[in-house]
C-alpha cells in the first residue's frame, strides 16, 4: 500500500509539472499571437530549449505574405550574421581534427600573404579572426560580396534598386575576394582597410574575419569550408535544412524576405558566403543550440569540454571563437541582420535555457519594427524563467 501512494503521488506531481508546461505554452502563443497582430513583422518562428528538451517552438504569421503561406519551425531563411557561429564551430572542430591551432598565424594556411602594414612583424593568428582583434576592417569595399542569386526571376513588388545593386557587382571566388581587399597586390587594397593597432590589441567587428576563417579552414584541411561544414557539423548534428546554397537543399519550405517599406527583397547571395549566408530553419536549430548548450555544460559528446572551452565564452573573455557574451544579460550567441532577416541564436550562462528567433525583415533598419522585434525577446524572456523554476 506504501508503494501505491508513492507511485500516485509521482503520477500526481508528473500530471501537475505536464499540465503547468502545457499551460504556459498556451499563455506564450496567446501572448505572441496578439504581438504579430498588433505588429508588422511578416513572420517569425521561435524555440525555447534546455539541453535535454524543447520547451517551446512555434511559428507566427506568414513566410510569404502575397501567398499566405504560414511561418512555421520548418521554414528555411537566411540567417545572417549566425552564420558565423558555425565557422567558430567549424575553427574547432578543426583544432580537434589536428588540423590547425588557434594560436597558427593565417598566413601558414593561406595561399597569399596577409599583414598589418603598420605592424609588418606582428603576425595575425587565427585566434585573432576568432574574437575579431586581427585588425581586419570590412572597408566600402564589403559591399561587393552581394550578388543577385543567378536563377533569381523578378517579381511583382521586389526593390528594383536593390536588385540593380546585386547586379552590378562582379562575381568572385571568396579568395579573390579577400585577396583583392587585404593582400598588398589586391586591386581595393589601402593601408586603411586595416587598424592602426598590432594584432590582438583592439576588438573591432568585421565580417571579413569569419570570410577568412573560412578560407584558413580549406587551406588547412584541403577540403571546400562546405564540404568540411556538412561533414564535420550539420550530418552529425541532424541539420538536413541547412545549408550554403539554397539549391542544394532539395524542396524546402522557405520564406520571402522584405525589406521594412515592404517591398521584397530580391534573392542574393554572398561570395564572402560564410559570414552570412547560411539558410536553415529553427528545427535544425534547437538541435545546433542543445548541442552547444551541452558543450558548455561539459555534457557533449560531440565537442568536448576541452574544445568547448575554445569555442564559447563565459569566464576571463566575453567573445570567443564567433561567440559573444552580453556583460550584463550573460547570453551567449549571435545575432544576425541582414536585407530581410533578423534572427538571434543564444542561450544564458546562468540558467542554460537558450532562445531562437528567425524573422523576414531587418527590423533592425526600422524604429518600429525593432521595438516590435524586441518585444518578442521580452516576452520569451519572461516566459523562459517560469519554465526555468517550473
Amino acid at each position: 500500500m506504501h508503494s501505491f501512494r508513492i507511485f500516485a503521488t509521482l503520477c500526481l506531481i508528473l500530471f501537475c509539472s505536464v499540465a503547468h508546461s502545457q499551460a504556459l505554452r498556451e499563455r506564450l502563443t496567446a501572448e505572441l499571437s496578439e504581438l504579430h497582430k498588433a505588429s508588422n513583422l511578416p513572420g517569425f518562428s521561435v524555440a525555447i530549449v534546455n539541453k535535454d528538451e524543447i520547451l517551446y517552438s512555434k511559428g507566427f504569421g506568414f513566410s510569404t505574405i502575397s501567398e499566405a503561406e504560414a511561418f512555421t519551425t520548418s521554414t528555411v531563411h537566411n540567417l545572417g550574421s549566425v552564420s558565423k557561429t558555425v565557422v567558430g564551430l567549424s575553427l574547432i572542430k578543426a583544432v580537434e581534427g589536428g588540423y590547425l591551432s588557434l594560436d597558427d598565424p593565417i598566413n601558414k594556411h593561406l595561399s597569399f600573404e596577409i599583414q598589418n602594414p603598420y605592424y609588418i612583424d606582428q603576425p595575425i593568428l587565427i585566434r585573432h579572426l576568432a574574437n575579431h582583434t586581427s585588425t581586419i576592417l570590412d572597408t566600402k569595399h564589403y559591399r561587393n560580396t552581394y550578388l543577385v542569386r543567378t536563377d533569381y526571376e523578378p517579381e511583382k513588388g521586389v526593390h528594383e534598386g536593390y536588385l540593380e545593386f546585386l547586379k552590378s557587382h562582379e562575381e568572385l571566388s571568396l579568395e579573390d575576394f579577400l585577396k583583392g581587399i587585404l593582400s598588398e597586390d589586391g586591386k581595393w587594397y589601402k593601408k586603411k582597410n586595416f587598424l592602426k593597432a598590432a594584432p590582438g590589441a583592439e576588438n573591432d567587428y568585421a565580417n571579413l574575419n569569419a570570410a577568412l576563417a573560412a578560407l584558413v579552414i580549406e587551406g588547412a584541411t584541403g577540403q571546400s569550408f562546405k564540404e568540411f561544414t556538412s561533414a564535420s557539423i550539420f550530418k552529425p548534428l541532424g541539420m538536413e535544412s541547412t545549408g550554403w546554397v539554397v539549391s542544394d537543399l532539395g524542396d524546402i519550405e522557405r520564406a520571402t524576405g522584405y525589406f521594412p517599406s515592404g517591398l521584397t527583397v530580391p534573392e542574393y547571395r554572398l561570395i564572402t558566403y560564410p559570414d552570412g549566408g547560411l539558410y536553415s530553419n529553427t528545427e535544425d536549430l534547437i538541435g545546433y543550440l542543445k548541442e552547444v548548450i551541452s558543450a558548455f555544460t561539459g555534457k557533449s559528446d560531440y565537442l568536448p569540454s576541452e574544445y568547448a572551452r575554445q569555442l564559447l565564452p563565459g569566464d576571463e573573455d566575453d567573445t570567443r571563437a564567433f561567440f559573444g557574451m552580453g556583460e550584463v544579460s550573460k547570453n551567449i550567441g549571435h545575432q544576425g541582420s541582414d536585407p530581410g532577416t533578423q534572427v538571434d541564436f543564444q542561450f544564458n550562462a546562468d540558467s542554460k535555457i537558450g532562445r531562437i528567433i528567425i524573422c523576414n525583415v531587418n527590423a533592425e533598419d526600422n524604429e518600429e519594427l525593432w521595438s516590435q522585434y524586441v518585444q518578442i525577446h521580452k516576452i520569451l524572456a519572461k516566459y523562459e524563467s517560469k519554465f526555468y523554476f517550473r
